[in-house]
């Protein structure tokens, strides 16, 4: 599935997952892909659900606009410095758990020097939430290729905060991305979000995470 065009495929995951790795690649925010699109910011958001599916018309839209899967899958030019400066939360993470890359929105956050996130294992930095997403991703193969894409409700909390407040409910698009060596890793990025925002997604997830397999 990697490697087709989305109007191929019926599924509407295809969809979600291709237009929301769209707007990271491109900086994109929801509402700025509508007006591209010509349509609502709600309309890009029940596709970006899984709600619904683009009309053909539209699907042909999106295709011109945005390319083909196979145009997302391949690698990013300065993909790491496209994280870098995210101004909100962003990570690469290798599949030792350590932060290989960490956005100006994470250094921001952790209140940290960079020289003292990258390289760390993020078990030094997060407790709760964010390490059980962890150990669900090794669990279900992430680093092996088995999924396209996670969702996530976390709550992010400091391993060892130092009066600093921890960064509280975050909603989390998770992907596989395989750097220079080929090695796969985790690209985390995440936003932050009100408890009743967060008790919604977590009902919409029936639970944590909800996972899109590759197959």
């Amino acid at each position: 599935m990697a490697d087709a065009d989305p109007k191929s495929q019926g599924d509407r995951n295809v969809w979600r997952n291709f237009l929301r790795r769209y707007r990271f690649t491109h900086n994109v925010k929801q509402a700025a892909l509508a007006e591209d699109l010509g349509v609502t910011q709600a309309m890009v958001s029940r596709w970006e659900s899984g709600a619904v599916r683009p009309a053909p018309a539209m699907q042909d839209r999106i295709l011109a606009l945005a390319g083909s899967t196979q145009d997302m899958a391949s690698p990013l030019v300065g993909w790491r410095h496209h994280v870098t400066v995210q101004p909100g939360l962003a990570a690469v993470i290798n599949r030792e758990s350590v932060i290989e890359t960490a956005s100006v929105g994470l250094v921001r956050e952790l209140d940290l020097p960079r020289a003292r996130i990258e390289g760390q294992s993020i078990d030094a930095l997060f407790s709760g939430d964010l390490i059980e997403l962890r150990n669900i991703l090794i669990a279900k193969g992430f680093f092996d290729g088995a999924l396209e894409s996670v969702e996530s409700a976390d709550v992010y909390c400091f391993a060892n905060t130092h009066g600093k407040r921890d960064i509280g409910p975050v909603h989390g698009l998770h992907w596989p991305h395989r750097a220079e060596d080929d090695r796969v890793c985790w690209m985390l990025t995440g936003a932050r979000v009100s408890t009743a925002e967060f008790e919604s997604l977590r009902r919409e997830l029936g639970g944590q995470v909800e996972l899109n397999g590759s197959n």
